[in-house]
């Protein structure tokens, strides 16, 4: 039988660190972020707590699994993929390549959609996510709003399998339903308190803006829409109205470029509706709520 492989934490860091600069030209502070986030996830630490124990040995099914994961990274694999988690509003999502990774500006959106629930009175809000992917939205709000009862629809039957087994995770099960539907096609008829969307919103002509490793591995399906990117919202806009209570808000979030046309798109078909446009950290569009 093979002894264990001994090594520190720093050694291994160390090693994985010039591995990705020496092998995927990627700069020092990238490597650093990447390995970091790694040891942080699999160790269950903080960042604080892994610098002050740097000099302890890694865990034996650590070091197991250290070379492959450096190799993963080295393919331009997301970090998030090889550890299979991904954080979002103070939570580990599973994600892999069924879906997208949450990304840290779509967590504004979730402070719109729970800062305006703390003005409702009601003892029951339902909330319909339209394009779930990993959950990881509309999963958010109801462990952050217990009185939110949530459906989560999405074209992926792989996504949907990701969605669920968030829930499980967060012990929400009983709390929301999972449907696979396109847009509003498999949804029940029936009113909804709020519907939120995070949809496929590029314009397969801007990959020259986007980073690489989001072309190579996260999904087509969940990225990229037809006519400039606003397919969906088109879809949505024109059903709207029927799966919206009259008292009902829905929240989009868009491209940095979108915020014009998808306004005229839900004023076309919601023309009595209040629309608001909202801006991320970067002072660029990013979100549309719809109150009817």
């Amino acid at each position: 039988m093979e002894k264990p492989i001994k090594i520190s934490i720093l050694e291994a860091r160390k090693w994985a660190i010039q591995e990705l600069v020496n092998q995927n030209t990627m700069s020092t502070e990238i490597a650093q972020e990447n390995v970091d986030f790694l040891l942080t996830g699999a160790l269950d630490m903080n960042y604080g707590t892994l610098h002050a124990n740097m000099t302890r040995q890694m865990p034996e099914f650590l070091v197991e699994s250290w070379a492959r994961w450096i190799s993963e990274l080295i393919t331009g694999r997301p970090v998030q993929y090889v550890l299979g988690t991904a954080p979002f509003y103070g939570r580990e999502f599973l994600v892999d390549e069924r879906v997208l990774i949450p990304r840290p500006e779509t967590e504004l959106l979730v402070d719109w959609v729970l800062q305006d629930l703390k003005a409702n009175s009601q003892k029951e809000i339902k909330i319909l996510d339209i394009g779930t992917g990993s959950g990881a939205i509309v999963e958010t709000i109801l462990l952050e709003d217990q009185r939110v009862q949530g459906m989560a629809a999405d074209i992926s039957t792989d996504a949907l399998t990701v969605a669920q087994h968030n829930a499980k995770k967060f012990k929400i099960r009983d709390r929301i339903s999972f449907t696979e539907s396109n847009v509003f096609a498999q949804i029940p008829a029936m009113k909804f308190d709020v519907i939120l969307s995070n949809p496929p919103y590029i314009d397969p002509q801007d990959q020259n803006e986007m980073d690489q490793s989001v072309i190579d591995f996260e999904p087509d399906i969940a990225l990229y829409a037809a006519h400039q990117g606003l397919a969906i919202y088109e879809n949505i806009a024109q059903q709207l109205n029927n799966y919206l209570k009259d008292d009902g808000i829905a929240y989009f979030e868009i491209g940095y470029k979108q915020g014009q046309a998808v306004k005229d798109l839900l004023r076309a078909y919601i023309p009595q509706a209040q629309i608001d446009l909202k801006q991320d950290l970067s002072k660029l569009d990013r979100m549309i709520r719809v109150k009817k």
